[in-house]
């Protein structure tokens, strides 16, 4: 979106203008008086087919609406947590601390358990310990299947 001046206006002989009331075809310097009289500026929301679609509106009262809406956006994180199969009790508990916290801010927590050598020949123990912190937490589970144990835990709405 831009606001259309004189200047900008010589590219175009005619419009199509929107509102609330109107939605035609009409001269740009037509355009531009009406947005003059009203006290507004002229905005060109597309300038793509037969003729550009302008609006006359508050150009600086969009923007700010806009950057409010943006702002009020939550962005969700993928976050990742490593665990390995032979891990004590208080490190495990400090790393369900950190899920919770995680998950409390509304991000998604992958969680990776770590198989080194003879480990890897018993990859039920990690799927053992995935549960236990499953249960420990309060989440959604999506158990992602391939080599490596690991899921994604996803925040109870």
């Amino acid at each position: 979106m831009q606001v259309i001046n004189r200047v900008a206006a010589r590219n175009y002989t005619k419009v199509r203008l929107v509102g609330e009331e109107t939605n035609e075809i009409v001269s740009v310097l037509e355009a531009l008086s009406r947005a003059e009289e009203a006290g507004l500026d002229l905005v060109m929301i597309s300038d793509k087919g037969d003729f550009p679609v302008m609006r006359v509106q508050d150009f600086k009262k969009v923007q700010y609406e806009l950057k409010k809406a943006k702002k009020k956006q939550v962005v969700q994180e993928l976050k990742e947590i490593q665990l390995k199969l032979n891990i004590a009790d208080h490190d495990f508990q400090t790393k369900i601390n950190a899920i919770d916290k995680f998950l409390v801010r509304g991000d998604k927590v992958k969680v990776v358990v770590r198989l080194k050598g003879r480990e890897r020949e018993n990859p039920e123990r990690a799927r053992q310990l995935l549960d236990r912190v499953i249960t420990n937490v309060k989440c959604k589970p999506n158990y992602v299947p391939g080599p490596i144990t690991m899921a994604i835990l996803e925040p109870v709405k």
